[in-house]
């Protein structure tokens, strides 16, 4: 049997290609660019390049059906958002591979985030609170009222990509318009107000037959990168089954097929998980869904090639998993901004300029110098520093494996990115369309 695989440089299409390859499937890898994880598998038994979606769809198209028609795969597996473009254009692939994506309208109701919140908020799903606005004034009024800390999105992105943490009306409106000014954004596409809730992130991940649930698992991201707004790069698999019944009831409703992934913001305590966003396809923490025992691109692989799957038990693991060199990244961000201390010594700060400006200038700088010390607390953090770092123990990488070595030579792939652009960013590394068409 043989399976082709797109997106070949995420880590994510590393993983789906070693599940399928330990399972005896060939495995044929497509990707805009060289040098992909995935391309350099041994289960990799070919490879292909095609245009960027975003930017040449129609091209995209072409040289998708034209791999199609040279490797004769039995099964098509998109990995990332490329699939939005194979489900709209399904009855010129059905006739040549099988897949199981859901419909394009299914995931444009999804997808687009401004659409998801007015949906969530009609059927009582919790989400935080959400401004869709349908002017720049409707916005920039709903900016000065609104409770900060809080996050201006783009209705239609990826990776933590088009997303930016305000403080204030004043940044948040800024952010609005340069997201409008850089990505051509207008009517039907303004960005979105989204209120900061407290907690840790939780994706929960799931497996439809045509409305039917048939796998679903929850991991905690330990580590994000960039913090508090990036993708998670340390992870481990928890038992959350509030939070898979909010999400399976959502795609449940919607007659979800193949598989999808859901952001959640939770304290972990007595408050309701909130919906933050779906991703309608496979997610950047797939390696940690494999390493847990829930194979998700193998059963999507069964239901694409057999019309059916069935149901996957629930089972607990102590499993972590974790990018290489991110999830490092991100807990020495972790160790280096410690924002408890970091405001109790800004509020010192606060405090000695106004005892200084009154008079009391050396009782003020005494005590101003008292709380530096307490605020950097050396043996504090260094005690802070080895909590963090334990968490690293025992984890599994989502790149290296002895038994298939060559994929580690898919860091070479920003090293590509960077001599077509000039420069690497997020959009590049995602090829996030819009905003990679209007910066290059």
């Amino acid at each position: 049997m043989r399976a082709m695989i797109t997106y070949a440089r995420g880590w994510n299409a590393l993983a789906a290609t070693r599940s399928l390859g330990r399972k005896g499937i060939e495995v044929v890898t497509g990707d805009e660019y060289d040098f992909s994880p995935a391309s350099f598998s041994k289960y990799a038994i070919a490879t292909f390049k095609y245009p960027n979606p975003d930017r040449e769809p129609e091209a995209f198209l072409d040289a998708l059906e034209a791999a199609l028609r040279r490797y004769q795969p039995d099964v098509l597996i998109p990995i990332h958002k490329e699939g939005y473009l194979i489900a709209r254009h399904r009855a010129r692939f059905e006739p040549l591979v099988k897949f199981a994506l859901p419909t394009i309208g299914q995931i444009e109701r999804v997808h687009d985030k401004g659409t998801l919140a007015l949906h969530c908020q009609k059927e009582d799903v919790p989400i935080p609170t959400t401004i869709v606005p349908e002017t720049r004034d409707e916005f920039v009024r709903a900016a000065r009222w609104f409770a900060y800390p809080a996050f201006v999105k783009v209705r239609q992105s990826a990776a933590a990509v088009g997303v930016k943490k305000v403080a204030n009306a004043d940044e948040a409106i800024g952010a609005f318009d340069r997201f409008v000014r850089d990505l051509g954004l207008g009517d039907g596409s303004w960005p979105l107000l989204q209120e900061g809730v407290p907690g840790d992130d939780y994706c929960a991940t799931f497996l439809f037959d045509h409305g039917e649930l048939r796998a679903a698992m929850t991991y905690h991201n330990l580590r994000s990168y960039p913090a508090k707004s990036g993708t998670g790069v340390l992870r481990e698999t928890v038992a959350a089954p509030e939070i898979e019944r909010i999400g399976a009831e959502l795609l449940g409703k919607l007659g979800w097929h193949g598989v999808a992934e859901i952001d959640f913001r939770w304290d972990g305590k007595g408050g309701a998980p909130l919906l933050i966003e779906v991703n309608p396809r496979f997610w950047g923490g797939l390696p940690q869904a494999v390493e847990a025992g829930w194979d998700y691109p193998h059963l999507l692989f069964r239901l694409a090639l057999d019309g059916r799957v069935d149901p996957v038990e629930p089972h607990a693991t102590d499993v972590r998993t974790e990018t290489p060199l991110m999830g490092l990244l991100a807990t020495l961000q972790e160790i280096v901004h410690d924002e408890p201390r970091l405001e109790q010594m800004r509020y010192a700060y606060r405090k000695f300029k106004g005892g200084y400006v009154k008079g009391n200038r050396r009782k003020a700088l005494n005590r101003f110098l008292g709380s530096v010390k307490e605020g950097v607390d050396l043996k504090g953090r260094l005690e802070r520093a080895k909590s963090l770092l334990r968490d690293h123990r025992n984890t599994v990488s989502d790149v290296f494996r002895w038994s298939d070595p060559a994929p580690a030579l898919g860091f070479l792939y920003p090293l590509a990115v960077f001599i077509k652009h000039g420069r690497i960013s997020t959009e590049l590394l995602v090829s996030e369309g819009r905003a990679v068409a209007k910066k290059t």
